[in-house]
């Protein structure tokens, strides 16, 4: 009975620390301290009803790939898929962020042009 109970309040202890990460790129930004305000880009993904998700925390995007804003799962190393943008959002203030504000940018700086993307900034909570 008693490891019964000791593998249950572990398998909580772990669940907790890994529900307090949001790792880009192999980083996790929640440990980085000079991070106070990150900004989250959502893209809907083409014939899909998925989004893709980048987050900008100031880190260096070499040759202007964004695969190193992705969000990754910290179990498995892979990409996290949303389901949504509220998906993102929620998993972000689940992970200690509080949401600010949210943008809407068009692509190519045209007003008129579809296909842009919302960005949206969160503060550390």
């Amino acid at each position: 009975m008693k490891k019964l109970i000791f593998a249950f309040i572990l398998a909580i202890a772990a669940t907790t620390t890994a529900s307090a990460q949001v790792v880009v790129n192999g980083v996790n930004i929640n440990n980085l301290e000079q991070v106070s305000m990150i900004r989250m880009i959502a893209q809907e993904r083409f014939l899909s009803s998925k989004v893709t998700i980048f987050i900008d925390y100031g880190q260096s995007v070499k040759g202007g790939s964004r695969r190193t804003m992705e969000v990754i799962n910290p179990q498995d190393g892979e990409r996290i898929r949303f389901n949504s943008v509220m998906h993102a959002v929620n998993y972000l203030i689940d992970n200690g962020w509080r949401y600010v504000e949210a943008m809407v940018l068009p692509s190519e700086g045209n007003a008129s042009t579809t296909g842009g993307s919302t960005q949206y900034l969160f503060v550390r909570d």
